[in-house]
């Protein structure tokens, strides 16, 4: 199989649980940007299993954790793509999960990173 996702090296990974792992985003759109990975090659957040939903948030919220203690963020943005002509680039299951700082936006915008970011990958 010809997946980025599948072929990364365990050593890259700060956190993981049964069904999932973290690791660094390589382009963030903020310090701490971090991708939420599943284990097993499926698509999108659609071809996820009840058991792995599960898993997913507790994981999700362990990394909330680790970028509290190591960033202390004011706030969070949890972003996936599911299929191409909703951004998605990379057809394996990811969540962002991308810290945010106060002063890091400009009202309205906040979400500029984000946007500059998806708009970037398409």
């Amino acid at each position: 199989m010809d997946c980025i996702f599948c072929q990364l090296e365990p050593g890259k990974r700060i956190l993981e649980n049964e069904d999932f792992f973290v690791i660094e985003d390589k382009r963030p759109v903020t310090m701490g940007h971090l991708l939420v990975i599943s284990k097993r090659h499926f698509e999108d957040y659609f071809g996820i299993s009840a058991t792995e939903a599960a898993a997913l948030s507790r994981i999700v919220r362990a990394a909330k954790d680790y970028l509290d203690d190591l960033y202390a963020p004011a706030a969070y943005n949890l972003g996936m793509n599911c299929g191409q002509h909703a951004g998605q680039t990379v057809f394996h299951f990811h969540l962002h999960l991308i810290p945010r700082y106060a002063g890091d936006n400009k009202g309205r915008n906040s979400l500029r990173g984000l946007r500059e970011y998806i708009r970037e990958i398409l």
